[in-house]
């Protein structure tokens, strides 16, 4: 009867063992790498979204300062370039301070500190618009400081530099986009 078992052939339990630990390691590593791309994937998107934000700001800060110089060609304006934006210490990005911008108002907000001190922005979950509305509360925190590069000869600046920072956290992780850009009096 030994003899009968002796010429079998088959898997030991050891083999068999050794195989499924070796597929094991396999399947592990493919959902591993599938994981990190799915991590990979949720961090582009945000930062995509934080970009996309900082060009926002950049652009109503644009479209302020350009009808503020077509209101002084037209109708013969006696306001800066700056008007509502960076003109006088009580304007809410004055020089030195930090602001953030509504993108359904348009209004400019003082945020009475430096970097940091604006709160989160807000989504309304129907048109998916960013604002300081009464909306769900985001990740991501827009803020703004203007900063004065050249002036004429008068001491009225002709060059600002305009920095927006975007910041979101992501776990236990603080990640942030930050874009400067240069505006110029242009008339």
């Amino acid at each position: 009867m030994i003899n009968k078992f002796k010429n079998k052939k088959g898997f030991t339990i050891l083999e068999s063992i050794v195989a499924i630990f070796i597929l094991s390691l396999s399947i592990s590593g493919a959902f591993s790498a599938v994981q990190q791309s799915l991590s990979q994937s949720i961090i582009a998107k945000d930062e995509v979204k934080a970009s996309y934000l900082a060009q926002e700001a950049i652009e109503i800060i644009k479209n302020k300062r350009d009808s503020n110089q077509l209101d002084r060609i037209i109708d013969n304006s006696t306001n800066s370039w700056l008007f509502g934006i960076s003109e006088s210490p009580a304007d809410s990005c004055f020089f030195g301070k930090t602001c953030r911008v509504d993108a359904t108002s348009f209004n400019f907000v003082d945020c009475g500190g430096g970097w940091d001190s604006c709160p989160n922005i807000n989504q309304d979950s129907a048109t998916f618009l960013y604002s300081y509305g009464a909306f769900p509360v985001t990740n991501f925190k827009r803020e703004i400081q203007i900063e004065r590069v050249q002036d004429d000869t008068f001491g009225n600046p002709i060059e600002v530099a305009v920095i927006v920072r975007v910041s979101w956290t992501k776990g236990l992780v603080t990640r942030e986009f930050k874009v400067k850009t240069y505006l110029f009096n242009w008339i």
